[in-house]
């Protein structure tokens, strides 16, 4: 099974220096694609969901196979219907890239095919991609367009992406329905938020806060809290349907220890926090 998500962390509007991080109940949609093939929509075969190729997105992923990338379409994430919830995906409309190392070579997951299986310099060469994808082993990644592979091991491959757009005015990454708009907080998902802050502390988390500002439904997990208790936490107090996302009050280096992986554990252990 696929699991689509950011791929990098973002900082939370609410807290300085926060990385935010949003588990399943916001997540994108997940693709199941088995990636069997590459370009011009190889990767149809196995498709859970059998959804339809979108025919403009066939046609910008055959050009780019032609040039020698590996390449695929997928789902991308849906734009949020008004209740801020993902809609479901129709068709596959977005054009992911294999991601690569420095060198060329491809790019796997760990062992337990829940995380990147890279080291973070390699990973941090893919900050502009707007999307990435965990299917089977395999990462893929999506770009919004030519410019964002400046700085990433396709940079070379700016000129031939370029090209493609040009040949294919029609195409645009549905990624980019992520910028769209700001998200929406309704008065149940800030109830929903502070009664979870409130249920964590009464477990014997002290140092969960309410939630507050810009991100209402942001619980911030102090620098203090190390991987044992984190991983208590989630187990813990599963998020369930509710929109709670988790930012992080600085870098995995100031925590000593890779939260990501944690809550990659955590989306694994946990159905209520598998991404949708």
């Amino acid at each position: 099974m696929t699991r689509n998500r950011p791929l990098t962390a973002t900082t939370a509007a609410a807290v300085s220096a926060a990385i935010l991080l949003t588990l399943a109940a916001c997540a994108g949609p997940a693709s199941d694609t088995a990636a069997t093939g590459v370009g011009d929509d190889a990767n149809a075969a196995g498709t859970a969901s059998n959804l339809p190729v979108d025919e403009t997105a066939r046609r910008f992923v055959a050009c780019l196979t032609s040039k020698g990338l590996d390449v695929r379409t997928d789902v991308g994430p849906g734009a949020p219907d008004a209740s801020g919830k993902a809609k479901a995906p129709t068709v596959r409309n977005m054009a992911e890239l294999r991601m690569i190392d420095r060198t060329g070579n491809p790019v796997t997951t760990d062992d337990t095919g829940m995380s990147i299986g890279t080291d973070s310099a390699t990973q941090q060469l893919y900050a502009n991609a707007m999307f990435t994808s965990l299917d089977n082993g395999t990462v893929w990644v999506a770009f919004k367009d030519s410019t964002a592979l400046a700085g990433t091991p396709y940079e070379s491959k700016r000129a031939d992406y370029a090209d493609c757009e040009a040949k294919h005015p029609n195409f645009s990454q549905p990624a980019q329905d992520l910028a769209s708009g700001q998200p929406t907080y309704s008065e149940e998902d800030k109830r929903a938020a502070l009664d979870f802050a409130r249920k964590a502390r009464d477990k014997g988390f002290g140092w969960v806060a309410d939630p507050s500002g810009d991100e209402p439904t942001t619980i911030l997990i102090p620098r203090t809290v190390k991987a044992d208790e984190l991983r208590r936490f989630f187990r813990e107090c599963p998020v369930g349907d509710t929109r709670i996302s988790f930012g992080f009050d600085g870098t995995p280096e100031e925590f000593g220890y890779d939260y990501m992986k944690v809550m990659d554990e955590a989306n694994g252990a946990d159905g209520a926090m598998t991404a949708q």
